[in-house]
C-alpha cells in the first residue's frame, strides 16, 4: 500500500513538472486568472483519474487477497495420529477414526515376510464380498508391555486420520518433543515399532496420552507394538542418552 502511494505521489510530481514545463517559450503571468484556472482544472482532472485507478487497484488487491485466503482454506496436509481417535491441534480436522493394524508379529522361523508398514483402518469400512487368498494378511495392533503408560499392555491401538488446514507438509521429528521454529505442533509422543525378533514394522509416533479401542483388552498376540529404546554407538551420546525412550513430535507447516 505504501509503495502504491509513493507511486501516485511520483506520478503527480511528474504531471506538475510536465504541466509547468509546457510552452517554455511563454512566460506564465502569475496574476493571469485564466491561465492559473486552466492549469488547476487540468491537475484536478488528472487527480480524479488517478483516484479512480487507485480505487480500482485497491479492489483488485482485495479480490486477490480473498482468493488467496480461500485457496489456503482449500488445501492442507494429512497425517495419522497413532494411539488416539481424535485430532486436537488448532486448524485441524478429523477425516476418520479407526484401528491401527499391521502384519502378524510372528509366524515361524520359516515365514518372516509380509508387509512392513502399518495402516489406520477406518471404523466405517465399505466391505468387500469377495474372498482372498491367505498369503497377505493384516491384523489389529495391540500394545505389548506398559512402557508407554501404565495399563497399556494388551490394549488395542486406536488411530485417527487428521488434516491440518493452511499447511502444505506434515513431518514427524524423531528425538524431539517440540516443533522447530515456524512449525505447528499436531501432537507429541514416543517412538514405537515391532520387536527386533518379530516381523518388521515402521517406527511410528504414538501419542503420549493414548486412547484405546473399546473392548480391546484381550491378549490376541497379533500385531504387537513396543516402545522404542535408543542405543548409543554409531548414534552419538551425548547429545543422545543410552537406553531411554525416544520422544517424537508431529508438526505441520
Amino acid at each position: 500500500m505504501f509503495e502504491m502511494q509513493m507511486c501516485i505521489i511520483l506520478i503527480l510530481s511528474m504531471v506538475i513538472v510536465a504541466t509547468c514545463g509546457e510552452e517554455k517559450s511563454k512566460r506564465l503571468l502569475l496574476n493571469d486568472p485564466d491561465v492559473l484556472g486552466n492549469r488547476l482544472m487540468h491537475i484536478e482532472s488528472l487527480l480524479q483519474d488517478l483516484q479512480a485507478k487507485y480505487s480500482s487497484l485497491q479492489k483488485e488487491l482485495a479480490d486477490e487477497k480473498s482468493k488467496h485466503e480461500q485457496s489456503l482454506q482449500n488445501h492442507g496436509s494429512t497425517y495419522i495420529r497413532w494411539g488416539r481417535n481424535d485430532c486436537f491441534a488448532q486448524n485441524t480436522e478429523l477425516i476418520y477414526k479407526g484401528y491401527a493394524a499391521g502384519e502378524k508379529y510372528y509366524y515361524s522361523s520359516t515365514y518372516r515376510g509380509g508387509a512392513s508398514n502399518m495402516l489406520c483402518l477406518p471404523d466405517n469400512p465399505e466391505l468387500s464380498n469377495k474372498t482372498a487368498g491367505g498369503s497377505s494378511l493384516i491384523y489389529g495392533t495391540e500394545f505389548s508391555g506398559n512402557d508407554l503408560i501404565a495399563g497399556a499392555n494388551d490394549e488395542d491401538v486406536s488411530c485417527a486420520m487428521c488434516r491440518s488446514t493452511n499447511t502444505s507438509s506434515t513431518v514427524m521429528f524423531p528425538g524431539r518433543k517440540t516443533c522447530y521454529s515456524g512449525w505447528k505442533e499436531e501432537y507429541n509422543g514416543v517412538l514405537a515399532s515391532s520387536a527386533y525378533s518379530h516381523n518388521p514394522s515402521p517406527y511410528i509416533c504414538v501419542d503420549v496420552h493414548p486412547i484405546y479401542v473399546n473392548g480391546g483388552q484381550r491378549n490376541n498376540d497379533e500385531h504387537l507394538l513396543y516402545v522404542t529404546k535408543l542405543k548409543c554407538g554409531s548414534i552419538p551420546c551425548p547429545p543422545y542418552t543410552d537406553n531411554v525412550q525416544v520422544n517424537c513430535v508431529v508438526c505441520s507447516k
